[in-house]
């Protein structure tokens, strides 16, 4: 049995996430304006969750979000509740901060994700996105805190 443990992600965090998880994961580790949290087993990263904080467009003037930028958990590692841990770990932060909801978006290929945010209590609402003119379809979800 594992002995997974969270922790806050500080700068040496972030560089042991990247290595072990992928560099891509790392640069969606946004600490000057969020915050991330890591699963641990030992040393070794095996789960993260970035969040970081953003104003909502008028007319919602004073309306801040948690946005989830990143939550990722390794092969092997999954449908343990880490993902599930990571995500109320999260949402614990964010209501201390004093947000009106998280949000995040998922493409429906993540097929674990999607049955995890409907348990968590996330609204879904189907959305295409366009990075680098591509269509992925998915999901933007979203909880009121």
């Amino acid at each position: 049995m594992m002995d997974i443990r969270y922790t806050d992600c500080d700068d040496d965090t972030k560089r042991r996430v990247a290595s072990a998880m992928g560099e891509v994961i790392g640069r969606h580790i946004r600490l000057e304006d969020g915050f991330a949290f890591a699963a641990l087993d030992g040393d070794r990263p095996v789960g993260i969750i970035a969040v970081y904080r953003r104003r909502l467009p008028p007319p919602l003037l004073q309306t801040d979000e948690g946005f989830i930028n990143i939550i990722e958990v390794s092969e092997g590692y999954r449908r343990q509740g880490i993902g599930t841990r990571l995500v109320e770990l999260s949402l614990e932060r964010c209501r201390a901060l004093r947000l009106h909801q998280v949000r995040a978006w998922s493409s429906e290929d993540k097929t674990e994700a999607i049955p995890m945010w409907k348990a968590l209590g996330f609204a879904l609402c189907p959305a295409t996105e366009h990075p680098r003119g591509l269509e992925v379809k998915g999901y933007f979800v979203a909880r009121q805190l």
